[in-house]
């Protein structure tokens, strides 16, 4: 009965040690596959066995520190199968043993004031080292869950329900087994006890797995979200693309009839009726043509469109484009996203500030394509810039990451700054190279 007891105690410290390395790590190794990590703990657990069987019991000094000293090995061999840094790993296991270290002080200290079990000749009876063990797994599925919601949050997922219900089942569950009526069923049949212990774990590992999967579908379905605002975003900028395209099109298609007129009152020696005119052509000309030419449409139409939006709110406007059309690494595509969020960005911080100023910086330089966007932003009083000031978006949430993984995708990166009135953007990208024709 113990062994088999045994068997079951190995499956739950194996599952809550995966566990609590998905929520810490939260990303495996590409080329892990799952049953390598299954064979890992087998493995594992049958040395430990052989090791420990022996000490099965034994709670001195030197038994336990035999079993933590092989935990903490076992656990960052398993550790390497996750993603992470040498130090953050090393770190990680010697916390996952003082938590054990914890919740087993805990467990043995409830279980002894209410079965009145001591440690005699350093052991203990094997059904009380084995009902530590499996109320020392409850305990850390409790710590495990918590450390999880708390990461969650932080990464931007807050369904309260998700959290609940994720949290009040292992609470739940670690008051039941503390109770003082389900503690007299340990010293009448301890057996009853042990098992209801493993009927709570079942159920709390079985809950963990669903809610998981509900927030999978959570988590594709606020992504779903994003795409289509994102589809919409982009949709009317490549419209705002369109319309001044159609506008330099169209002034094209008028400016013969504007030149035919001329031409009409030239000959007509009506000569007084051409400079009012020419004015008016000029004035129609400045309202509908690009007042920016880089030579790239997308630049171009988008701060000609950011000027007139300035001049209407009273926003300084300062530009310095040095452009070298060619050697631009970026596609239309992807100087949308990064171009379109960026200005929108910085429009929109401006519009809550008196005397607000945007400056853009756009070169071609040293190998570089450098986007360089400032605009000034103060804080309410009494609030102060939160830690994570590079995710601060003015527009809808999610404009600065389509524009890092923009600029990601085309070999580049983008760093954002703020000092006390000033936010900044900059983004950078290798140029690409001129081609030259073979002579």
């Amino acid at each position: 009965m113990i062994d088999f007891l045994n068997i079951i105690s190995f499956l739950f410290d194996n599952s809550l040690l995966y566990m609590f390395y998905l929520t810490m790590f939260e990303k495996k190794k590409s080329q892990t596959k799952f049953y390598w990590i299954i064979l890992a703990f087998i493995l594992s657990d049958t040395l430990f066995w052989f090791v420990s069987r022996p000490l099965f019991g034994n709670v001195s000094y030197w038994a336990s520190i035999l079993r933590t000293s092989l935990t903490d090995v076992i656990n960052f061999g398993i550790s390497l199968f996750f993603v992470s840094g040498i130090l953050f790993r090393i770190l990680l296991v010697f916390s996952y043993s003082i938590i054990i270290s914890i919740c087993e002080e805990i467990s043995y200290y409830v279980i002894r004031h209410f079965t009145d079990v001591s440690i005699q000749f350093d052991t203990l009876p094997e059904i009380t080292f084995t009902s530590i063990s499996l109320v020392t797994d409850l305990l850390l599925l409790l710590v495990t869950m918590t450390i999880h919601i708390i990461k969650k949050e932080k990464r931007g997922i807050k369904s309260k329900k998700y959290s609940a219900l994720l949290f009040i089942i292992p609470f739940l569950s670690c008051i039941l087994v503390f109770l003082p009526p389900f503690f007299d069923m340990n010293k009448q049949s301890p057996n009853a006890y042990l098992f209801l212990v493993i009927f709570l774990l079942v159920i709390n590992i079985v809950n963990y797995v669903l809610l998981q999967n509900v927030l999978k579908a959570e988590y594709l379905t606020q992504e779903a979200n994003m795409l289509t605002e994102q589809v919409n975003y982009q949709r009317q900028k490549y419209q705002q693309l369109g319309d001044a395209y159609k506008n330099i099109r169209g002034f094209m298609h008028d400016i013969k009839k504007h030149l035919f007129y001329i031409e009409t009152c030239v000959n007509e020696e009506h000569y007084d009726r051409i400079i009012p005119y020419a004015r008016e052509t000029m004035s129609d000309l400045e309202a509908r043509y690009c007042t920016i030419n880089t030579g790239n449409l997308v630049i171009d139409a988008f701060i000609s469109n950011l000027k007139l939006q300035t001049a209407r709110h009273n926003i300084k406007l300062t530009t310095k484009l040095k452009i070298d059309k060619e050697l631009i690494p970026c596609d239309d595509y992807h100087m949308t996203i990064i171009l379109g969020n960026l200005l929108d960005n910085a429009l929109n911080a401006c519009l809550e500030e008196h005397g607000g100023e945007i400056n853009i910086n756009i070169q071609t330089v040293e190998h570089t394509f450098t986007i360089y966007i400032t605009n000034t932003y103060h804080f309410p009083v009494g609030k102060e810039p939160p830690e994570d000031i590079e995710n601060l978006d003015f527009i809808h949430g999610y404009g600065l990451k389509n524009v890092k993984n923009s600029a990601e995708a085309c070999g580049g990166f983008c760093l954002i700054n703020y000092n006390p009135g000033l936010y900044s953007v900059t983004v950078i990208i290798p140029e690409k190279k001129r081609t030259t024709g073979n002579i």
